[in-house]
């Protein structure tokens, strides 16, 4: 009898905007949890106030995209918070669906088109949020996991 996969989930991280300008912030999360997404880091980059929100989201473990199919119990998810309170406004899911990952974002009242998400080795997602789309921090960002 072949054992059955547990469901992982990965904790949530919120990208925070601090003040206006450009900036990177990144954030090591210990090894600590058991499963193939546990987060290692996760980083962020902007070049200027306006300019595209980079994300590179690494995990301590190896694994394929299809782990995170929409129908299946991982998860993913980013939190944009672009103002100043303490919460955040749009929320990010990365899925695989069709042979490809891709992010969801929805949140004040608002969902925008899936923005494609790349894994090029077996621990990394990269995705880039345009500069003029809403879940963007207009300055720098910070990042809380």
């Amino acid at each position: 009898m072949r054992a059955r996969a547990s469901a992982v989930l990965v904790p949530l991280l919120a990208l925070l905007l601090l003040a206006p300008g450009a900036g990177a912030a990144t954030v090591a999360d210990p090894d600590d949890v058991a499963g193939k997404l546990d987060l290692a880091t996760v980083t962020a980059t902007k070049s200027e106030a306006s300019a595209p929100l980079k994300i590179r989201i690494t995990t301590y473990e190896n694994w394929a995209a299809r782990l995170l199919r929409e129908s299946g119990p991982n998860r993913v998810i980013v939190l944009f918070n672009v103002d100043t309170d303490p919460d955040p406004e749009y929320r990010g899911r990365i899925l695989y669906a069709g042979g490809d990952l891709f992010m969801t974002i929805s949140g004040e009242g608002s969902s925008f088109e899936p923005l494609p998400v790349r894994h090029p080795n077996g621990h990394t997602l990269r995705t880039v949020v345009p500069g003029s789309s809403p879940p963007n921090p207009d300055g720098q960002v910070r990042i809380a996991v």
